[in-house]
């Protein structure tokens, strides 16, 4: 399993360079982002299943109609396609605009982190 983690490191920093632009930052925001869809995930479970006190919705119209027409696991796949389009938008504009890159990713990872928070307030206010 190393051997195939390390075969792929190394074939991605060879296309890029030596180091992957901005990988802490976009880990954080990558690690941010799944905490929001795993919090999403656990909101939506409990209560369709009648063990939150209030009903709770997707609030983005968006990522609603995914849920309408493909359930819960369509929403997974469109925060995870998000999560990518953004990692990947912000990898190219790293290249001509570090800075810029990486406000763009810190800014995302606390949009996501205060949506990730609101969630556990959420949990916290409505679990029986």
């Amino acid at each position: 399993m190393t051997d195939s983690k390390n075969w792929f490191l190394h074939g991605i920093r060879r296309m890029v360079g030596d180091d992957l632009p901005l990988e802490t930052e976009t880990c954080r925001f990558i690690l941010i982002s799944m905490l929001d869809v795993f919090m999403t995930f656990l909101l939506l479970y409990l209560s369709n299943r009648g063990m939150m006190t209030n009903v709770v919705i997707e609030s983005n119209p968006v990522a609603r109609f995914f849920i309408e027409h493909w359930g819960t696991n369509g929403l997974i796949w469109f925060k995870i396609a998000m999560v990518i389009l953004v990692v990947l938008a912000t990898q190219v504009v790293a290249i001509s605009r570090p800075i810029v890159a990486q406000c763009t990713l810190n800014l995302g990872s606390c949009v996501v982190g205060s949506v990730v928070i609101y969630s556990v307030y959420l949990l916290v206010q409505n679990a029986l």
